[in-house]
């Protein structure tokens, strides 16, 4: 399968070309999917699908009015333009979505669970959810926490508690991390699957934990420690914050319905941790 990566330099689109060794693998700056000439000229002999991993995820730089439409035009113009390429190819799309297309509500959230975004970056890819729509064949894959080859919340814990005492974590934002390893593995495992068109949750498996937990579990082998603290006092005093949402909970039922099940996110980290270690 020769499958097209977009967003290539990204955290996931690296483990995409970890997974994926005959891909091609484009970066932004070697195909912009914002410009129909850009894909109009591209090269797609021999592509059988199309996974984008690219997408705009400055989620509060996204609130500031200069930068509110290049959010728009990457996370919902150009999934618009790939999968009318898609549509006009007959090929599968796989998009990456996201939790912030959920504000609050309770428990894990099924794929079917009512959207409602409350902040820019979620209302660009709620809207780039739409358009993967047009394909013949898609996979929405929504997912949250995601760390792996690149600047992530692992690596900044893992920097700035070497150098402190103690941190203060937002406590009362609950979710499940995601290791790029395991969701480049889930993506590729729905293409390969042969699964029907619709909307998935990958992310790690296993116990739902705040932000908070989150750092205590990376720092758990520090002299560190973590203390939490409440969104309100994490925003305070602070400009364009986003909206979080509380509850990033994805329920994984659909995505084990399609014959992929996710790593419980522990063990995940913990490889993470011991490679970063090595490096």
């Amino acid at each position: 399968m020769a499958v097209l990566v977009t967003g290539a330099g990204g955290q996931l689109g690296k483990a995409l070309g970890g997974r994926l060794p005959d891909a091609r693998l484009v970066t932004s700056a070697e195909l912009d999917i914002t410009s129909r000439p850009a894909l109009d000229a591209f090269d797609w002999t021999g592509i059988t699908a199309i996974v984008n991993a690219a997408a705009w995820t400055a989620v509060d730089k996204a609130e500031d009015a200069e930068h509110t439409l290049s959010a728009w035009d990457v996370n919902a113009t150009g999934v618009a333009n790939l999968a009318w390429h898609a549509r006009r190819l007959g090929i599968p799309l796989v998009h990456v979505s996201t939790d912030y297309v959920f504000d609050s509500a309770d428990g894990f959230l099924a794929v079917d669970q009512r959207i409602d975004p409350q902040g820019v970056y979620g209302i660009t890819k709620a809207a780039g959810e739409l358009a993967a729509r047009l394909a013949p064949t898609y996979y929405v894959v929504r997912t949250s926490w995601v760390f792996g080859d690149g600047p992530n919340f692992v690596r900044t814990m893992l920097r700035v508690g070497a150098d402190r005492d103690e941190l203060t974590v937002v406590g009362d934002q609950y979710g499940r991390p995601t290791y790029t390893v395991d969701l480049a593995a889930a993506l590729i495992g729905l293409l390969d699957s042969g699964a029907p068109s619709g909307t998935y949750h990958a992310t790690g498996d296993g116990d739902v934990v705040s932000w908070a937990d989150f750092a205590a579990a990376i720092l758990e082998n520090s002299s560190c420690k973590v203390r939490p603290i409440s969104s309100e006092e994490y925003s305070a005093g602070k400009t364009n914050i986003a909206p979080r949402p509380s509850n990033s909970a994805l329920d994984l039922s659909a995505l084990e319905a399609a014959g992929v099940r996710m790593r419980d996110w522990r063990q995940a980290l913990a490889e993470y941790l011991l490679e970063t270690d090595r490096g």
